[in-house]
């Protein structure tokens, strides 16, 4: 008896390049971070601190205590 398998392949979902999510920075200072997927400059000021952000980059951003989801 042959036993045939069968192969499933699981594609990892990409949002597309327009895809952006709304971060806030917590700090006081002005601050400019390169997003370390991207390679993408974030600059955050008090008076602009809430910038959008490539969601890959986001996940770094946001593990880091300085960020938080925009309301």
């Amino acid at each position: 008896m042959n036993s045939q398998r069968q192969q499933t392949r699981l594609r990892r979902h990409e949002p597309g390049s327009d895809y952006r999510v709304s971060v806030e920075y917590l700090g006081g200072l002005e601050i400019a971070v390169s997003g370390i997927v991207t390679g993408g400059l974030y600059r955050f000021t008090p008076v602009q601190s809430v910038q959008q952000v490539d969601p890959r980059d986001a996940l770094y951003l946001l593990a880091s205590g300085l960020f938080r989801v925009a309301s």
